[in-house]
Parts: structure tokens; C-alpha cells; sequence
């Protein structure tokens, strides 16, 4: 039954609304009202992709206890909750698990820490008196109500799952030579966070080795189900495309006992088939070059669900094994709106379509809200890191490591030489990408030299970029808009969620910057950019990071997008696979909306970055800031460019 999919009501339940459970099917809620205004009765979602519409709720703790029949606990329960209260003084909510659940207090107060103190007596040391926040069983069913803090005690359990598992003793990553992901990649190995055998694989899960049991069995050692709860069935998997990082798939369970936070539709991520020709060298790439980023990104779903500034799928399991590199990450799947679908006609708290880079002109309503909010996120995460509002910073450095410590070489002279050839060639074939008269013998002849001096002088570069701490703080690697999710409140304020946490660590903030940006277009960088920069360097400072020189930003950004450039001119023999060389002289490929550049996601990348930062090269001026910079250094350190 999918109730939800009839046409709605024109009156809508009204926030502060109580209602009686009639029946709940997986996420949706059958409902007699029972206190407030809207519909008598009908059929409500209680979550959706971004945050939970409605939670369990009892007005009294005393009822509570009896509805479950703890009358005799109650006063235990209570001096519990005063005992736990005492130790963790800077919360203001308290979980206490009976033999029926969890029973959780709010403390009046609302706030934590010093907050309470201005309700009490100057000599009245014990907390504010608390009062009910969550609730329970009651015959017939549950009762719900909707308001503004209904993610509370979702939030709660989350937290204290990512409390347990800061708590695991610390496992590191050995490095894992090309050799062995040969010989053991087709092993099923325990992984290294949770000690289980798990499906590395769609076939796998299917399979009668692990399936609704294993899940059950899984989620269980994660903290993300009940233990008093169970996966009944498993079904309708089915393979989910889009990205470059690894296989993805989504499946839809049914629970012995189905609750509201527990999502039905799930999604897991997996490895390439090393085995595969057309994917083993994306599975040698993402499971050697870049390890351990998906540990890296089992740990962050692990770990900080609780403590970021905006949302990321809901975790339910991942591991890694640290022999095969065969990995699983099982989350959310979110519930990306058609692209058919006008986005005015987008409901609130729907989930917009999935967007894709180098595309934002054609998909986005207003890009530069969609990049305002995306720099706030990452400067925000940034400041909490640095404000230690994530976690730990020493301990978080251990599982998501400082990658500003190693300097990447240079290219040798004959390797740079004879990439900047090919990419010459390739873009003077794909001189009708560019605006008219921009290819020309003068302007390939700057490009060619800036390429080499940002070569030539790489080190130095980021030796700039990571001199300063106050620059580097842990930030997601990748966050730009193919790595989020979108809805609109109520009041049409857009919001986002975080996808895609491979790699995470300590991170130059400039470059990670260019990263979130480098599939825009143009025109917005060149009437945008510098209102961007100074929106992320306030909201950095605001919430905790320390002041930073916009110039060095723009400086290190531009940088990081010249850098790119460099690394894509050994991308142009991966185009010719897609698209091939001739198809290219012939004119064949008219501009992003060839069907070929339109399907492979990698491909369009690597040619409309190449496009994007050649333009770049131009449009800033960027010669002048390499020569800015070369002249900066002392005249020892300055170098012999190759002759090219």
C-alpha cells in the first residue's frame, strides 16, 4: 500500500498536532487526530530523506511508566535519570533503557551546560526538573506529535552511537600494496571495524549467506537497530547509477517491528570489480592510489552523524577489510526528485532531483544560492573542527588523516613535456568549446608556460599553502552540488545535505574550496567569486576558525584549480576512449551536450574542467599571479623553467 500517494488533503496537520497510530506501514503513518487542528484522520509520512516529520510522545512521565508497566520502576527510573543528569552536566538529555526501550528526559531548561543554571536557586546545585520528550507504547498503538524538535530523540540515539564508537579501541590502516588486492580481491575477509564477514558486493547480499539475517546481525554490532528489533525480509534490490568512485545499489527491508527513523529503502556502496576490464582500473585507483579513503568514509558515517553542522545519510553499517580492500557502506537512500518535474512545483521538504557538474546553468534555479550555501557549509564544518565542536581534534587526525603534510612531485620534464603537447592538441580540436578567438598561438603559448611554471614550481606551492595552520582544517573533499542533496522549507529556505565522504581529513581550506566550485560556470566565478570568498572566510571565523587573508585564499584557490589543469592533461587518453580522437577532428562532438559527454560522468569532467580553467587562465589574469608568486620567493629558490 502506498497511501501517501493519494492526492493530499487541502488542510494539513498543524504543528503541535497529537495523534493515535491506526497503522503504520514502513514510513507512513495512519492516523486518528487526537488533539490540535487538521485532517480527522488520514495518512502521513513520518520521515522523509532530510529529517523525521513526527515523533512518539507522552505528556508525563509517571503514565509513561505505567503504560509499559514500570509503576514500580518508576522512582527508580527517575533517581536514574538524576544520577546520569549529575555525571553529564552539560546535557539536557537523558536516554534510560528499560527491558521495553528507551525512556528519555528533556531538562526544561532547553539549553546545556551554564544555560540551566539561571532557573535555579543560587544554592540549589541539582538540574532543572526534567520532563518527558519522548514516548511509548500504548494499547492500539502510538501516539505522535508533530513540532519543530520531533529529530530529538533520533538524534539522541545517534549521539550515543557515535559515542560508543569513539570509544572502540583505535585499528589503523596498513598500507596495501597492488599485489595484494591481485591475489585476495575475490576473498570475503573480516572487516576491520566491526570483525564480520559482509558482502563486498549486490550479488553477495542477495545471496543466502547473508541477506535479511546478515543485516539483522549487522546493524545490530552498528548500534543503528534495536536490539529487540529484527529485518523480517529483504528485497527489490536493484543497482543505482551515477558517480565515479565505486558500485552502488538499493534494496528495501521490512522490520519485525517498524518505527519511526528506521528507513525501509536503503543503499549501500561498494567496490569496483577488479576483475572487470572495464573497471579494474578504476578499482586499482580507488583501492590503492587513493587508500584508505573509503575507510575514510565508513569512518566519518561511523563517527560524526551526530556532530556535523547539516545532514548526511543516515548510517546503518560499513566495514573494510584491510587485506582485500573489499569494502561495503550501507546508509539512507535518499529520494531525489524527477528531473521531468517542474522544481516550482517541488513540495516542501521534498527532495529536489539529483544534479549533476558542469550542468548548473540548466538545472539549478539560482546557482548562487545554491554555492552561498554550499561555502557556508564548508566553512562551517571547518570552524567547528577547529572550535573542536566535531570531535576530539587530536583523535580525529588518527582516523582522518592530514594530507597537508606530504608535498606531491612535480612531473618530470619529458612527462610534462609531452602531456601539455597532448592537451594542446586536444583543446585546439575542441577550439569551438571555447569562446571565439580565446585559442590562438599567443594565448596557447601563455598557457603552455603558466602549466609549466605551476609545474616547475609545485612544491613551493604547497609548501605556501600548508605553512599556515590557521588555513587547514578537516573539510569534506569534494562538496559541490553532485555531493548533496536539496529541499525547501516551509518558507521556501533551501537547505542541503552532504553525500560522498571518501578521503576525508585535514585539508588546505583554499584548494578544498576550488573543489566545491570547480563545475560551475564562468559567469558565475567571474561576478561571484570574491562575494564567495568573503562569505566563507566570515562564516570560518564565525563559527570558531580563526581570521583569514581573502587574498591568500583567492591566491591558493586559483592555484588548486591551476594545479587541476595539470592533472587532466593526462585524462585527455581516457576522452579519446569514450570519444574518440577522429570523432573529435571531424567535429563530430558540438559542444557539453553530446550524448557521449552527457552519459559519462568522468568523461565530461575531465573535458569541461580542462575548458573551465584554460578559460580561467584568461579571464583572471592567472600568468600574473604565477609571476607574483615567483617573484615572492627568495632568488635562490627560483628555477629554470623546461623549455616547452
Amino acid at each position: 500500500s502506498n497511501q501517501c500517494a493519494d492526492p493530499p488533503l487541502p488542510q494539513k496537520l498543524q504543528h503541535g498536532a497529537i495523534v493515535e497510530e491506526l497503522r503504520l506501514l514502513g514510513e507512513q503513518l495512519h492516523y486518528k487526530l487526537v488533539q490540535g487542528n487538521g485532517p480527522k484522520e488520514g495518512w502521513i509520512w513520518i520521515v522523509t530523506g532530510c529529517r523525521c516529520l513526527v515523533r512518539r510522545w507522552c505528556p508525563d512521565f509517571v503514565v509513561q511508566a505505567k503504560k509499559i508497566g514500570a509503576e514500580n520502576e518508576a522512582a527508580d527510573l527517575e533517581a536514574e535519570f538524576w544520577r546520569i543528569r549529575k555525571e553529564r552536566a552539560t546535557k539536557t538529555v537523558v536516554n534510560i533503557r528499560t527491558g521495553e526501550g528507551i525512556i528519555s528526559f528533556k531538562g526544561v531548561d532547553g539549553g546545556s551546560g551554564d544555560a540551566g543554571d539561571k532557573s535555579r536557586d543560587a544554592g540549589d546545585q541539582s538540574p532543572s526538573r526534567p520532563k518527558m520528550s519522548k514516548v511509548v507504547p500504548i494499547a492500539g498503538g502510538f501516539w505522535w506529535q508533530q513540532g519543530d524538535n520531533v529529530d530529538l530523540d533520533i538524534n539522541t540515539m545517534t549521539a550515543e552511537r557515535c559515542r560508543k564508537e569513539w570509544e572502540k579501541q583505535f585499528v589503523p590502516w596498513t598500507f596495501v600494496p597492488h599485489q595484494v588486492l591481485v591475489d585476495s580481491n575475490r576473498k570475503q575477509l573480516p572487516g576491520m571495524r566491526y570483525g564480520i564477514l559482509f558482502p563486498h558486493n549486490a550479488e553477495l547480499l542477495e545471496s543466502e549467506k547473508y541477506g535479511a539475517q546478515w543485516l539483522t546481525k549487522a546493524f545490530h554490532l552498528a548500534g543503528t537497530l534495536p536490539r529487540d528489533n529484527a529485518i523480517k525480509r529483504f528485497y527489490n534490490l536493484k543497482p543505482v547509477s551515477g558517480g565515479g568512485a565505486c558500485l552502488k545499489c538499493c534494496f528495501e527491508v521490512e522490520y519485525e517491528k517498524p518505527a519511526t527513523g528506521l528507513h525501509t529503502k536503503l543503499f549501500m556502496k561498494y567496490p569496483f570489480d577488479f576483475e572487470h576490464i572495464k573497471q579494474k582500473n578504476d578499482r586499482m585507483n580507488s583501492s590503492v592510489n587513493l587508500q584508505p579513503g573509503d575507510l575514510a568514509e565508513n569512518d566519518a558515517y561511523r563517527l560524526l552523524e551526530a556532530t556535523l553542522p547539516f545532514p548526511m545519510p543516515k548510517y546503518y553499517f560499513g566495514d573494510i577489510s584491510n587485506t582485500t580492500t573489499n569494502f561495503c557502506l550501507i546508509t539512507e537512500f535518499i529520494p531525489f526528485g524527477s528531473k521531468k518535474k517542474p522544481i516550482e512545483d517541488f513540495n516542501p521538504l521534498e527532495v529536489e532531483p539529483a544534479y549533476d557538474k558542469f550542468l548548473d546553468d540548466e538545472q539549478l534555479s539560482d546557482p548562487v544560492e545554491y554555492y552561498r550555501l554550499m561555502t557556508k557549509a564548508n566553512a562551517t564544518m571547518a570552524g567547528w573542527y577547529k572550535a573542536g565542536k566535531l570531535g576530539d581534534k587530536e583523535k580525529m587526525l588518527m582516523f582522518f588523516f592530514d594530507q597537508t603534510k606530504g608535498i606531491p612531485p612535480s612531473m618530470p620534464e619529458s612527462e610534462i613535456k609531452s602531456k601539455i603537447k597532448m592537451g594542446e592538441e586536444f583543446i585546439r580540436t575542441a577550439a569551438h568549446f571555447f569562446p571565439a578567438g580565446l585559442i590562438t598561438d599567443q594565448n596557447m603559448k601563455e598557457w603552455r608556460r603558466v602549466l609549466n611554471v605551476v609545474n616547475t614550481y609545485k612544491s613551493e606551492i604547497y609548501g605556501a599553502a600548508g605553512a599556515d595552520d590557521a588555513y587547514l582544517s578537516v573539510a569534506h573533499g569534494n562538496l559541490n552540488v553532485d555531493n548533496t542533496w536539496w529541499w525547501r522549507d516551509e518558507q521556501k529556505k533551501l537547505h542541503l545535505g552532504v553525500l560522498d565522504w571518501g578521503g576525508l581529513g585535514k585539508v588546505c581550506l583554499p584548494h578544498k574550496l576550488w573543489w566545491s566550485y570547480y563545475s560551475a560556470e564562468l559567469p558565475l566565478l567571474e561576478e561571484h567569486l570574491d562575494a564567495l570568498i568573503t562569505l566563507f572566510v566570515d562564516t570560518y571565523r564565525e563559527e570558531g576558525g580563526p581570521k583569514l587573508d581573502e587574498q591568500v585564499v583567492r591566491r591558493d584557490f586559483m592555484f588548486a584549480a591551476l594545479d587541476q589543469c595539470v592533472g587532466l592533461l593526462g585524462a585527455v587518453p581516457a576522452v579519446y576512449r569514450v570519444i574518440p580522437k577522429k570523432a573529435w577532428s571531424a567535429g563530430e562532438v558540438k559542444d557539453r551536450n553530446d550524448r557521449r559527454l552527457r552519459d559519462s560522468f568522468l568523461t565530461r569532467m575531465y573535458v569541461m574542467g580542462l575548458v573551465l580553467v584554460t578559460r580561467m587562465i584568461f579571464r583572471f589574469d592567472l600568468g600574473k599571479l604565477c609571476d607574483d608568486f615567483v617573484a615572492s620567493l627568495p632568488a635562490g629558490r627560483r628555477k629554470k623553467l623546461p623549455d616547452i
